[in-house]
């Protein structure tokens, strides 16, 4: 390339006429130009660095430019709309004489869309139980991304949250608003998050109940088929049968498992290659089938991103269970289950 640049005296060869010459120079000067022109553009290809230029780099392989896997700071949208969402449960609550007292969701810290998106599926069904407990015409449920999550995946389900609670309020006739004026949390994904598990708890006493020990277990089994499809993609063999339990359990001893499984999911994320989630922030303290349910949900999001990271694009088997009662034992031997198959999906890695 220095060259390039080197006086033309020294490199002009001699010739035996003007017209030589000149025809000679052309030659040379196209040549230089086309060295130039392939070097520019060979410069203008190297990409900046991700970070410097803000570029949304995803973890799967094949999942386009508008999937979104970050922690931290929401659009406004988004919080605007599960504030929307906690403002309009609570107006209901009003208007239908509900007068529990429903328990305030503990927050997480560096929360992702996928949290807020698993915890909206969890909202989204409570509002479509409360439409069926007051013969309102039910929405539907929509299942877990299965090739990575965009914006705007995140914004529809919370649009059709509150889309199901005013069709609540148009049956029931109430024409009570909220004022949209008056939100003011804070802009991140973790004000959103608990915006969404506030929701959830005050949705309990519209419904009537709150959450079944078969709801908790059915969630602890979505797990278990989730670990199933990335332990196929790994080719590690998982075990199937869930351990004896013999003594009596309580909530408590399901969340202490399910937090113990989040550290291995972690774990897992971080052998795989992949950003390693924030572990949950819960203080197990008067533990309800409420918090084990959370975390189970922050489980099914994190299992979610080691999916999208492999490319597993495959719903878990839907899941039939028998139509017996499940008791907390049940649930507690359950999670045993996902916290052993996760010790052999990490040391299946390391082998």
């Amino acid at each position: 390339m220095i060259g390039l640049f080197e006086d033309e005296s020294r490199s002009d060869p001699p010739s035996g006429s003007h017209f030589a010459s000149t025809l000679d120079g052309f030659r040379r000067f196209a040549q230089r130009l086309v060295i130039l022109t392939v070097g520019f553009a060979l410069f203008a290809s190297i990409p900046s660095h991700a970070g410097q230029a803000d570029v949304n780099v995803p973890m799967r392989r094949d999942i386009g430019a508008t999937t979104i896997d970050r922690a931290g700071a929401a659009p406004d949208d988004v919080v605007t709309v599960t504030e929307l969402v906690r403002q309009e449960i609570e107006m209901l609550r009003r208007e239908l004489g509900v007068k529990d007292f429903p328990p305030r969701a503990e927050s997480h810290d560096s929360r992702r869309p996928i949290h807020i998106y698993v915890k909206a599926l969890e909202v989204m069904s409570k509002v479509a139980a409360v439409q069926r407990r007051l013969g309102v015409p039910e929405s539907s449920v929509p299942g877990m991304p299965l090739a990575g999550l965009s914006s705007d995946d995140v914004l529809l389900v919370l649009q059709d949250i509150v889309g199901g609670i005013r069709a609540i309020k148009t049956q029931m006739v109430i024409e009570s608003g909220v004022d949209t004026g008056t939100l003011s949390t804070p802009r991140t994904l973790s004000a959103a998050y608990k915006n969404l598990a506030d929701s959830s708890a005050m949705l309990d006493g519209l419904v009537g109940r709150g959450l079944t020990t078969e709801q908790v277990f059915q969630g602890v089994r979505s797990i278990a088929e989730d670990l199933n499809l990335v332990a196929a993609e790994l080719q590690v063999a998982l075990e199937a049968n869930a351990p004896v339990v013999a003594d009596v359990r309580e909530s408590a001893d399901i969340a202490q498992q399910a937090l113990r499984a989040a550290y291995k999911v972690v774990l897992l994320q971080s052998r795989l290659g992949l950003e390693p989630s924030a572990v949950p922030t819960l203080t197990l303290v008067r533990v309800t089938p409420a918090e084990a349910y959370d975390l189970i949900g922050i489980l099914r999001a994190e299992l979610a991103r080691i999916k999208w990271h492999l490319g597993i694009d495959m719903p878990a088997p839907e899941i039939v269970e028998l139509s017996q009662a499940r008791n907390l034992v049940d649930v507690f031997a359950q999670m045993l289950l996902v916290v052993r198959n996760l010790d052999l999906l990490a040391a299946g890695i390391e082998t």
